[in-house]
């Protein structure tokens, strides 16, 4: 008996304006999935690429959450919000008094300069307006209740700025960063930095870890044909079963010739079909008694149903 739902990866291109939240309601509706996940939310306002995985592929989610990122950021000059983004409440609109200032104080050549200079960074203060949880409320109301909220610090990398370029309301670049780092946040350092009313006027997620923005569709044509399977996007080393061993792994039971050298993510076990996934197995942090540990197994009810005669 087959399961009522198809398990995959969709590689979607969120627009602008539209919650990653709603964005994933939409897409479990539309395909009329069981479980559809996120592989990092992006802001609002911002938009480009959402890894999500549907049905028994939520549980890779986390692996997609630590990857790194790249952007592609548009940066307002002049105008500044709460928020470092156009969603924000205005705090400066200086536009067209700045923009002269700026660009006095930063041709091209020392722009570049400045914005090198962010790779040197090792952490960075969560933003105020963030949905980051302060005793179970969002930072973010908890700021604009006027809430005073300690910055939390974390440990970030900045890989690379490249692409830097003068635009007509300011400037853009491209960054690759660490999981969990914040681009607004870097435009409102340089913001008070400089002395200058800065804000993102557009950010784009152009990829993440190794999966650019290139095979992503837009809600309005994605089908369940474009579900990705886990050859394609998440590949690790196979140990094939034969019916006996399947009955076991689904009971909780172990495997213990002829394991793969798995990579630092662990290798699956596979049904005969070579195609269905039973158990995703790692060695790391395993008991001594036992040959690996199991991170998930794709229990199919209807399997044990089959092996209970």
């Amino acid at each position: 008996m087959a399961k009522p739902y198809r398990s995959g990866f969709l590689f979607v291109y969120k627009p602008p304006g539209i919650t990653s939240s709603d964005l994933v309601l939409k897409t479990k509706r539309l395909l009329n999935q069981k479980s559809v996940g996120h592989t990092g939310t992006l802001d609002r306002f911002a938009e480009g690429l959402l890894i999500l995985p549907c049905g028994d592929y939520t549980a890779f989610s986390q692996v997609f959450l630590g990857k790194d990122k790249t952007y592609l950021a548009e940066v307002v000059v002049g105008l500044r919000t709460d928020s470092g983004d156009p969603d924000g409440i205005v705090e400066v609109d200086e536009r067209e008094s700045s923009l002269p200032i700026f660009h006095s104080k930063f041709p091209i050549q020392s722009l570049e300069e400045e914005l090198q200079n962010l790779t040197k960074l090792t952490t960075q203060k969560a933003p105020k307006i963030s949905a980051l949880k302060v005793g179970g409320k969002r930072q973010s109301d908890l700021f604009r209740e006027g809430t005073v909220v300690e910055e939390k610090e974390r440990a970030i990398t900045i890989h690379s700025i490249k692409d830097i370029q003068k635009t007509e309301s300011g400037f853009s670049f491209r960054v690759h960063v660490s999981s969990g780092t914040y681009i607004r946040k870097l435009v409102l350092d340089l913001s008070d930095k400089w002395g200058i009313p800065l804000s993102l006027g557009r950010l784009v997620r152009e990829s993440i870890g190794e999966y650019d923005v290139s095979g992503a569709k837009t809600l309005e044509d994605i089908t369940a044909s474009d579900l990705k399977n886990w050859k394609e996007v998440f590949p690790l080393p196979l140990r094939i079963v034969d019916e006996t061993e399947k009955k076991a792994v689904i009971h909780g039971g172990y495997i213990w010739d002829k394991l793969p050298k798995a990579d630092s993510l662990g290798f699956y076990i596979v049904d005969e079909d070579e195609a269905t996934i039973l158990a995703w197995c790692s060695y790391e942090e395993k008991p001594n008694h036992i040959p690996y540990r199991y991170r998930k197994v794709f229990f199919d009810p209807s399997a044990k149903i089959m092996f209970s005669k």
